[in-house]
C-alpha cells in the first residue's frame, strides 16, 4: 500500500520498519515481503519535486573541490537517488575481499560469496537480465590486463517507478511518503531500539517496530546514527569509534588517451545488448597484478573527449554540450549532477562549439538523430554513446578505489534542519596513495597493450603533473561508502557481518555505508544484493523468535 504520512491515521506495529525508499530500501521491503514479513517503508519525500524534503539536506557543508553539493547527490522521494543515477550495475570483485597488507583497513568480515549469491536477485530487481558480468575476452592475452569484465545498465533507472505498482498493491508492505525519521528511541540499557519518531512540518508520531533498518543512503543513515550518539555517547563505539569515519567514494577522471592498433577493435568496447540489457566491457587489472604491485582496484573504459573541451573539433560533442549548457534542455536529458560534470569550468566557449557544429552540419545532425533514437526512442535505451575515431584514439576513463582513512569523515554541525536534526559537516579526503595506485595502473595497462601490439596510451598530462592531475580530478559524493562500516568489533566498525549495529539487537543498516572498501564498482548494485541478504537474515530471526514464543 502507498499512502501519505499526512493522510495516515494511527500507525501500527510491523515486523520490519525500513527507513528510506531508495533502491536498497525498496529491495529490502520486497524481499521481506517474499519471506512473509510485514514492512513499514518510510520515505521522507513525495512524488515529484519536494521542496521541504530537499531543504532537509540543503544545509550540509562540503568542500566542493572534493565533494559535490548534497543537493545534487541526495534525492528524497520514492526511488531516492536512483531517479538521478546513470543506471550502471557492477558487482564487487573477489580481490576486494582479499587480505591486502597495503590497504589494511579495507578488510571485510565476510567472504565475497556471501554477497555474490544474491547478485541474481539484484539483477532481477534492476531488470538487467542475468547477473552475467564476464564474457569472452575481447583481446588476445594482455598479461596483467583483463578484457572480459562487463558492466550492465538498467533500462529503468528509477527504482521507485519500476516497483511502485507492486508496492501499491502489496498487502504486507505499507509505504508512508512524507515521513521523516527524526529520532531513534533507545532502551535504558542501550541494547534495543524501542521506537522511532517520524514526522513532517506539521506533526510527529511514534512508531514501534520489532526491527528497524536504516536504508536512507550513506550520509543520511550515518547522520541519524550520529544524532543518536550525540544524546547517548556510549553507543556505536563511542566518540572515538568508526562511526562517520572512513568516508569513501571513488577517484575518477582522465589523464590519457588509449590508441588501438586496429581501429576496428573498438566495437568490442562500445555498448552492446546482452539479453535485453545494454552492457559494456572494461579494462581491469588481474587479482595477481593488484596484489603483486600493491594496488587499489581500478577499471578503465573507452570514452569520448570531454564535451566542454571544444578542441575536440567534433560537431556532435559540441552540439550535445550546447544542449546541456541550456538548463531547461539539459535537465531533461540528464541529471543535474551529470550535466554539471559535462559543462566544465567557465568561461564556456560557445563560439568554438558553434564553429565545430557548422564545420559539418549535415553529418552532425545525422549522427545526433541516430544517438537520440538509441538513447530516447528505443527499448532498452542505450545509456551513452561513443563517437568512433578513424585513428582508433579514445579518451581513457578510470574509476578507482579510494583508500579508507579515519580522517575522511562526516560529523554533525551546529546548524539544524526544519525538523531539528543537525546538518552535516563533510570532509571527504583523498590521499597520495590513491593517486599513485591510479598512475601505476595506467603504466601496467600501457605496458600490456604495447607488449601485445594491441595499442598504447598517450598521456595528456606531463609526467611531473600526473599525480597532481589525478588528485585534482578526485571528487565524489555520489558514492557514499564506509561511514558505518562492517567489521568484527565495535572498536573499528559500526555493524557486524549481518549488517546489525554492534550492541543493538534490533537495529540494522542497508546501505553502502557498511562497505569496508569501495573497490572499483559503483556501489548501488552490491548494496541491493546486501539488502536481499539482510532480508533473509531478518526472516530467519523472525522465525527463530516465533519458535521461541511457541515453545
Amino acid at each position: 500500500m502507498l499512502t501519505s504520512f499526512a493522510d495516515a491515521g494511527e500507525i501500527g506495529g510491523c515486523d520490519v520498519c525500513v527507513v528510506g525508499a531508495g533502491p536498497a530500501g525498496i529491495a529490502l521491503a520486497l524481499a521481506c515481503e517474499q519471506h512473509g514479513l510485514t514492512v513499514l517503508l518510510l520515505e521522507s519525500g513525495h512524488e515529484g519535486h519536494d521542496a521541504f524534503a530537499a531543504s532537509l539536506t540543503a544545509g550540509h557543508v562540503v568542500d566542493e573541490q572534493r565533494h559535490v553539493a548534497t543537493g545534487i547527490a541526495i534525492r528524497r522521494g520514492l526511488g531516492g537517488t536512483s531517479r538521478w543515477w546513470g543506471g550502471r550495475c557492477v558487482p564487487l570483485d573477489d580481490v576486494d575481499f582479499a587480505r591486502r597488507p597495503h590497504s589494511p583497513q579495507s578488510a571485510w568480515p565476510i567472504p565475497h560469496q556471501d554477497i555474490a549469491r544474491w547478485y541474481d536477485a539484484a539483477a532481477d530487481f534492476f531488470g538487467i537480465g542475468p547477473a552475467r558480468f564476464t564474457t569472452a575476452p575481447a583481446a588476445p592475452a594482455l598479461g596483467d590486463i583483463r578484457t572480459d569484465q562487463l558492466e550492465r545498465w538498467t533500462p529503468d533507472i528509477d527504482a521507485g517507478r519500476r516497483h511502485s505498482a507492486h508496492l501499491a498493491r502489496s498487502r504486507l508492505i505499507t509505504v508512508l511518503k512524507g515521513a521523516t525519521v527524526t529520532e531513534l528511541l533507545v532502551s535504558d540499557d542501550g541494547r534495543r531500539i524501542t521506537g522511532l519518531v517520524a514526522g513532517n512540518a506539521n506533526r510527529t508520531c511514534r512508531i514501534v517496530p520489532r526491527r528497524t533498518v536504516l536504508a536512507c543512503g550513506g550520509l543520511e543513515t550515518t547522520r541519524m546514527l550520529l544524532w543518536t550518539q550525540q544524546k547517548r555517547p556510549d553507543l556505536f563505539g563511542g566518540a572515538g569509534g568508526a562511526l562517520g569515519r572512513f568516508y569513501m567514494g571513488h577517484a575518477s577522471g582522465k589523464i590519457a588517451d588509449l590508441v588501438l592498433a586496429d581501429p576496428a577493435a573498438v566495437v568490442a568496447y562500445d555498448f552492446f545488448c546482452d539479453d535485453c540489457a545494454y552492457v559494456r566491457r572494461r579494462f581491469t587489472l588481474t587479482r595477481d597484478a593488484q596484489l603483486r604491485e600493491e594496488l587499489l582496484n581500478i577499471a578503465f573504459w573507452l570514452d569520448n573527449p570531454p564535451f566542454h573541451q571544444s578542441g575536440h573539433r567534433n560537431g556532435v560533442l559540441s552540439l550535445v554540450w550546447m544542449a546541456l549548457a541550456i538548463p531547461p534542455i539539459g535537465r531533461q536529458l540528464v541529471s543535474e549532477a551529470i550535466r554539471i560534470i559535462h559543462l566544465g569550468e567557465k568561461p564556456h566557449r560557445w563560439r568554438s562549439h558553434l564553429r565545430n557544429v557548422l564545420m559539418s552540419p549535415i553529418a552532425t545532425l545525422r549522427n545526433i538523430a541516430a544517438i537520440a533514437q538509441a538513447r530516447f526512442l528505443t527499448k532498452p535505451r542505450q545509456p551513452g554513446f561513443l563517437i568512433r575515431s578513424a585513428e582508433g584514439r579514445y579518451a581513457l576513463h578510470f574509476h578507482a578505489e579510494q583508500t579508507p582513512i579515519r580522517e575522511s569523515r562526516i560529523a554533525l554541525s551546529d546548524r539544524k534542519d526544519a525538523l531539528g536534526v543537525p546538518f552535516l559537516d563533510i570532509d571527504l579526503r583523498y590521499c597520495e596513495a590513491d593517486a599513485r595506485s591510479v598512475l601505476r595502473a595506467h603504466e601496467i595497462l600501457d605496458q600490456s597493450l604495447r607488449s601485445a601490439g594491441y595499442g598504447r596510451l598517450d598521456y595528456s598530462v606531463p609526467p611531473e603533473m600526473r599525480l597532481t592531475s589525478i588528485l585534482q580530478q578526485a571528487r565524489d559524493g555520489f558514492h557514499q561508502i564506509g561511514t558505518a562500516r562492517m567489521g568484527l568489533s565495535p572498536d573499528d566498525s559500526v555493524v557486524d557481518g549481518s549488517c546489525r549495529v554492534h550492541g543493538i539487537e534490533n537495529l540494522y543498516i542497508s546501505s553502502s555505508a557498511v562497505f569496508a572498501s569501495s573497490g572499483q564498482a559503483n556501489p548501488t548494485f552490491a548494496a541491493v544484493a546486501l539488502a536481499f541478504r539482510l532480508a533473509a537474515h531478518l526472516a530467519e530471526k523472525a522465525k527463530t523468535a516465533a519458535v521461541g514464543v511457541a515453545a
